[in-house]
Formats: C-alpha cells, sequence, structure tokens
C-alpha cells in the first residue's frame, strides 16, 4: 500500500515538473487576452498623467479578425500588420510598440473620420443681401457680456482652456488647433462632484497603453 501511495506522488511529482511553461517570447499576432495595467496620457507632445490603467481595461482578440473591448457592446473588426506594427481597430489607428506572451504596449495614432459633405462654393459665398450686409455693418456692436455655455452631452463647457489651447467641438468631437495650425483631435478625462458638475482632470490626445496576458 505504501509503494502505491509513494508511486502517486511520484507520477504527480513528475506531472508538475513536466507542466510546459508559458510562452513569452515575441507574438505575430495580438490574439489572446489582454488586461490594462498602466496608460500614459500626452497632450500637444506634453505628458499630462499615467495612470494604473489603459483606456481600455481589459481587450481579447480574436483570429477570425474581431476583438471584444470590456464596457463597450458588440464585436470590432481589427487589422494587424506584424512587420509595421500598425494596428486597426473599428475607426481607431494603433502602433504596437511591443508584443510578447506576455505584454503590449501600443500608442494610440488617431482616428478615420468620415469625409466632410461636399458642398457648393457659390452657395457658401452667398452670405446674405447687399443690404442685409450693410445693415449689420453699420449696427453698432453693444458690449454685452456673452451668456455662458451650456454644458453638452458629456458636461463640458465649451470653448474650455487647456495647456494655452482653446478646445472646441464638431461633429467628430472636441479638437483644439495646435501651433502649426492643425487640428488636433482629443479627449478628457474626469469625474462628477455631488453637484453633478463634470470636473475634468486633464485633456489628452495620444496615450501609450500597457497590458499583460491573462
Amino acid at each position: 500500500m505504501m509503494k502505491k501511495i509513494l508511486f502517486i506522488l511520484l507520477l504527480g511529482i513528475a506531472a508538475i515538473s513536466c507542466k510546459p511553461s508559458p510562452y513569452l517570447g515575441p507574438l505575430d499576432s495580438p490574439v489572446g487576452n489582454w488586461e490594462g495595467i498602466k496608460g500614459q496620457y500626452r497632450f500637444n507632445g506634453e505628458m499630462v498623467a499615467e495612470l494604473d490603467s489603459c483606456v481600455f481595461s481589459a481587450i481579447s482578440f480574436y483570429r477570425q479578425g474581431y476583438c471584444c473591448i470590456e464596457g463597450m457592446n458588440g464585436a470590432f473588426p481589427y487589422i494587424y500588420d506584424n512587420e509595421s506594427g500598425d494596428l486597426q481597430i473599428d475607426s481607431t489607428l494603433w502602433s504596437v510598440k511591443t508584443l510578447t506572451g506576455a505584454e503590449m504596449v501600443m500608442d494610440f495614432v488617431d482616428r478615420i473620420y468620415p469625409e466632410a459633405p461636399v458642398t457648393d462654393p457659390e452657395t457658401d459665398q452667398e452670405t446674405g443681401s447687399e443690404t442685409d450686409q450693410e445693415t449689420e455693418s453699420e449696427t453698432p456692436e453693444e458690449d454685452t457680456p456673452e451668456a455662458p455655455s451650456a454644458p453638452d452631452k458629456n458636461g463640458v463647457i465649451l470653448p474650455a482652456e487647456y495647456k494655452g489651447f482653446t478646445i472646441e467641438a464638431d461633429r467628430n468631437g472636441y479638437f483644439y488647433i495646435n501651433d502649426s495650425g492643425k487640428t488636433v483631435y482629443c479627449n478628457f478625462k474626469g469625474t462628477k462632484n455631488d453637484a453633478d458638475s463634470l470636473i475634468i482632470d486633464f485633456w489628452y490626445d495620444t496615450h501609450t497603453n500597457h497590458f499583460v496576458s491573462f
């Protein structure tokens, strides 16, 4: 009986010692389950925050070419180029800097925005009749204070000022004009206070996300 018990214990030890260790080397695809553990956020090239969480708390990539993101309904198509590290998830573009069996690090690059509608230049130039324009120019401006803007659906009051730039919004989202005259889309991190008013912690236009495999 003792020999039998000893034999079973030896088999158990052998099974544990023969258990393959997880692969931690380079991967040619992000297929798998990833947990966000850290995020660095930048605005106009300046680091504005580093958090122990990512924009995506968890994301799973499947071989069929779609992924699921925790907290977001549905499945999203993705395309990954192993040579360049370019990753497109739905309408967002990323650059994968590190991809191993242990970790994945990727930078947000940009969004793919719908093309602006085609307009008729002649229509755009017709701003009113000559009489209307003369009337407007001859009417003296009154120094009346502007009414404060109402918060938008996210609770943001626009225009907003941040790091010396004015943030506004169009149909594609929030944006500012940088020093080169380029339109840069951005987003914010914030919380609601006891009065249900939005307190913005910071704005960011790009970010780096760190994930570990699970």
